[in-house]
């Protein structure tokens, strides 16, 4: 070996060994990102998780710790409500790391993200399909539980209050047993407030069709109070007070005549005239009363404006 080669081989090794330690020290300092990021995922510091994540994406020698970091950052975003940004990078995600140690999961995290969307037919397929094809999954539960949520939100009631049953029946250790159990009281207080709604709605009807009702015959009522008015009407209060005139000059002769025959009465004492004189006497009198009754309810009529108008 000639003395080039021999002055070029320590700074050929040094070389290598340099960038043996760089690509040992990016990897390594990946790994840290990646461990720092979950601590701080579960933390509840987000922000600074998906800092961490994303340090992790730009290095070339993470390998397959970029898979993990693609799916914790969009779990991250999913924590903060973000959900466009989580559903850019869990599809990313899913089409690139099909084989990845958190892809089952991944696809529970989909159907979850299209809930949280509102997209609740579509959150039903995806949850049904990550059920089917994963039936021993930890996930189950919770996937039946937003199938339950998604039902609620389309407003099939008895559907939802079938899934949250058997939340509590096939998974009674489900973290989401609690939330089942809130879910099931309020759709019977939803129930409820909807009987109740048909009840209120056929009480108003009945109020409705009673005041209808009501209106109608205080309406004939008035109409026979007008017909009846016109009829005491027809006669105005001076012809009232003529015939009242007329009665007690009638009244008058009357008692005249009734005065005049107990005077022939008394005169004739005793003779056989006295039996027609009672007879007439009794008659006149009823007369007299009769007379007296008419101008009383003439007089009441005048006086309650019950005649002329």
């Amino acid at each position: 070996m000639s003395h080039h080669r021999k002055a070029l081989l320590p700074a050929v090794l040094l070389a290598l060994a340099l960038c043996s330690a760089n690509a040992f020290a990016q990897a390594a300092g990946s790994g840290a990102d990646l461990k720092d990021g979950i601590d701080q995922f579960r933390n509840g510091q987000y922000d600074r998780a998906i800092l961490l994540f994303h340090n992790v994406i730009l290095d070339p020698n993470a390998g397959d710790r970029k898979a993990a970091a693609y799916f914790l950052i969009a779990k991250s975003y999913l924590a903060i409500g973000k959900l466009d940004d989580a559903e850019r990078n869990l599809e990313f995600y899913l089409a690139t790391y099909p084989g990845a140690a958190d892809f089952e999961e991944a696809v529970y995290q989909k159907g979850r993200l299209l809930f949280l969307q509102e997209e609740y037919q579509n959150a039903i397929l995806v949850l049904q399909g990550f059920i089917r094809d994963h039936p021993k999954s930890a996930f189950v539960s919770s996937a039946w539980f937003w199938v339950g949520e998604s039902l609620y939100g389309l407003g099939m009631l008895d559907d939802a209050q079938g899934v949250y049953q058997k939340i509590l029946s096939d998974y009674p250790t489900s973290v989401k047993v609690e939330a089942a159990q809130y879910k099931l009281s309020l759709i019977q207080m939803r129930k409820k407030e909807v009987e109740l709604s048909k009840l209120l709605k056929w009480s108003h009807e009945e109020l409705l069709r009673s005041v209808e009702e009501y209106q109608n015959r205080e309406k004939a009522y008035v109409q026979a109070i007008e017909a009846y008015q016109k009829r005491i009407g027809s006669t105005t209060s001076d012809d009232t007070r003529k015939v009242i005139a007329d009665l007690q000059q009638q009244l008058a002769q009357k008692t005249d005549e009734l005065a005049k025959l107990r005077a022939g009465a008394a005169a004739s004492a005793g003779s056989s005239a006295a039996p027609e004189v009672d007879r007439l006497e009794r008659i006149l009198a009823a007369k007299q009363q009769a007379l007296a009754l008419k101008e009383l309810y003439l007089q009441w009529l005048i006086v309650n404006g019950g005649a002329g108008r």
